[in-house]
């Protein structure tokens, strides 16, 4: 994974921080400290329509007097899985507070 804010590469292992269950989980950037997520509401239209690739592509497989209307919506259901798919990317949800260094800066000007 590579941190949108920063830009740096996240190995999973240097993942510590974690908050949220499922959908609305987020991971802490080791790095800069910024909460990254995913869209909850995404991440479940790329799971179902996963799941109706799946079983549309059976039903087609296994009851060839389908095909007329089956073919049609495995590929409308393929075209929104990988649309979802790209679309899923990490975002930042919470940037830490800045310091406020104000003083330390006027010393030195």
């Amino acid at each position: 994974m590579i941190c949108p804010n920063c830009g740096k590469a996240i190995k999973v292992e240097a993942i510590t921080q974690q908050r949220g269950r499922g959908f609305s989980a987020q991971i802490q950037c080791p790095h800069c400290l910024v909460w990254l997520g995913r869209t909850p509401w995404l991440l479940k239209v790329k799971m179902v329509s996963f799941y109706l690739l799946l079983l549309s592509g059976i039903t087609v497989w296994l009851w060839p007097n389908t095909r007329h209307l089956g073919i049609p919506v495995v590929i409308l259901v393929l075209i929104t899985l990988l649309m979802s798919h790209l679309m899923d990317q990490l975002k930042v949800t919470e940037r830490p507070s800045k310091v406020d260094d104000s003083e330390q800066r006027r010393k030195y000007r």
